[in-house]
């Protein structure tokens, strides 16, 4: 009688681990689809920020905030308080007052990181962290470019892409490092490995991971 009830215990554990399993999978995949809108996603290493009751997502300077159609580029909220400033900012002084500025935006040192804030009055010149976008096309698809980081245009603004494998910028991010594998220099920016070219620096994949 045990010999015969051994089969059939197995058999209703092997299902109820299926069916645990499945409930599982099936609570995995309902999260993402809630996490992430139109499988637009935010970059690796964002940050969120609240101002008020509205929240947005920075990251390397670009801020964004979340829209039906998925996230897009917006400008940067004024009040909204960072624990570190974006890579490349410059400092300005304003009589005694001191700034740092990304592009356009202006952050003050408050509460232990800093707060964006008015640009001052004083008028200041612009600087190469304001650079224009560099389009860049892979195939029929043009990407905007700069400080490492890839966009698109949409109809809702412009949204953050992952690098495509493919594309050739005319020049580094200012904070790229140097890595080397069998002999041949690659450049990483944040995961993104960039190989020197004639034409300029393309974005290809590992190729330890290959």
């Amino acid at each position: 009688m045990k010999n015969q009830l051994v089969p059939v215990l197995r058999i209703l554990a092997l299902a109820a681990a299926v069916s645990v399993a499945a409930v599982a999978e099936v609570r995995a995949d309902s999260h993402v689809r809630v996490g992430v809108s139109l499988g637009i996603p935010l970059p690796s290493g964002y940050a969120e920020v609240r101002v008020g009751r509205d929240h947005f997502y920075t990251h390397r300077g670009v801020f964004y905030r979340s829209t039906p159609q998925g996230y897009i580029v917006c400008p940067a909220p004024r009040g909204a308080v960072l624990r570190m400033l974006p890579p490349h900012c410059v400092r300005v002084y304003v009589g005694s007052d001191i700034y740092y500025r990304y592009g356009d935006v202006y952050y003050r040192p408050y509460d232990r990181g800093y707060i964006v804030v008015d640009a001052p009055n004083v008028v200041v010149p612009p600087t190469v962290a304001a650079e224009q976008y560099q389009s860049v096309w892979v195939g029929e698809n043009e990407f905007l470019f700069r400080d490492g980081q890839f966009f698109r245009r949409t109809a809702e603004g412009m949204v953050w892409m992952p690098a495509p494998v493919g594309a050739v910028t005319k020049v580094l991010p200012r904070d790229a490092e140097s890595v080397w594998h069998q002999e041949v220099e690659y450049f990483d920016c944040d995961g993104v490995l960039f190989k020197k070219t004639p034409e300029g620096y393309r974005v290809v994949e590992a190729p330890w991971k290959k």
